[in-house]
């Protein structure tokens, strides 16, 4: 993990213990997920900064429109390869993936505590593969679509819990896609 996302991630915990800012809210929050893909060796990790834009109704519940501007990292692995006779079963490529990512993020509040959380986005990610056996590195660019849903639980008036589901299918070199969902949790600090 980046020292960067190290920063955010101390700062998120210390405000969750409390903080003495005022009560007035800004529009700006920042937030950090960390998530493992189904049924693969995968992990991703995803700062966010948002920023309200916007209020509406949906189904008669308040609903917060924002802008952010996401970063983040995946660790996972090219498809796996398998072999017979001396060198039997050895296990995909590691692969390393960061990008940075604007998304349009929603937040219907369901009561004082639970949002429903939406987001849409594109992003811009670079891959770069580690072979096993050689010295050979690849690396690989390419833009992409995120999409998220999840839900928010407010801690206290600043800090949320979040926890969802996103797809962010990113290219990982010129043959392979990396298409499964992740579920993360994190926590968003609004200021």
């Amino acid at each position: 993990m980046s020292n960067k996302m190290k920063a955010l991630g101390a700062m998120l915990i210390a405000a969750a213990c409390g903080s003495a800012f005022g009560q007035e809210q800004s529009p700006a929050y920042v937030g950090l997920d960390v998530g493992t893909q189904f049924s693969h060796n995968s992990s991703l990790v995803r700062a966010y900064a948002g920023y309200n834009v916007g209020n509406t109704t949906l189904f008669g519940l308040p609903q917060t429109h924002a802008v952010e501007l996401m970063l983040f990292t995946l660790g996972t692995e090219s498809r796996v390869v398998g072999g017979g006779g001396y060198y039997g079963y050895f296990g995909g490529n590691p692969v390393r993936a960061s990008g940075v990512g604007v998304n349009w993020a929603t937040a219907l509040k369901l009561d004082d505590k639970w949002s429903l959380t939406t987001r849409l986005g594109g992003n811009f990610a670079w891959a770069s593969t580690t072979y096993r056996y050689s010295d050979e590195k690849d690396t690989y660019a390419r833009g992409g679509v995120t999409a998220g849903v999840g839900m928010a639980y407010k801690l206290n008036p600043h800090v949320s819990l979040t926890v969802d589901v996103s797809y962010m299918p990113i290219q990982i070199n010129r043959y392979e896609k990396n298409t499964k969902p992740t579920l993360g949790t994190g926590l968003r600090y609004n200021f």
